[in-house]
């Protein structure tokens, strides 16, 4: 089966110190080809208030590996077995408040 690596969502949380915290969420099914770069693209950007939060449909290529590898960069990771890109998304959604 072809990789998938969802959209990555900007969700909005609560203020600490004025600042707005931002959580970003990234979906990933078997993405060892693109899941470094958007975790270094992720972690690249310049507001410092961010959680980053990696949620993996249970991969079978190398994507956890890449993952273990970028594991200083994500605040929060999951991987488990999902009926796929949307009900990943709505694991963390479902915690947060979703502003598209």
């Amino acid at each position: 089966m072809k990789g998938q690596l969802g959209i990555v969502i900007f969700l909005l949380s609560k203020r600490m110190d004025n600042n707005l915290k931002i959580s970003i969420i990234t979906v990933a099914f078997n993405s060892q080809s693109t899941i470094k770069h958007t975790v270094e693209s992720v972690k690249s950007q310049d507001y410092s208030n961010v959680e980053y939060i990696v949620i993996d449909g249970g991969s079978t290529d190398w994507t956890l590996e890449v993952l273990d590898y970028c594991k200083e960069d994500i605040d929060y990771f999951i991987s488990e077995n999902d009926s796929g890109i949307y009900d990943a998304m709505n694991k963390e959604s479902k915690q947060q408040q979703v502003i598209l």
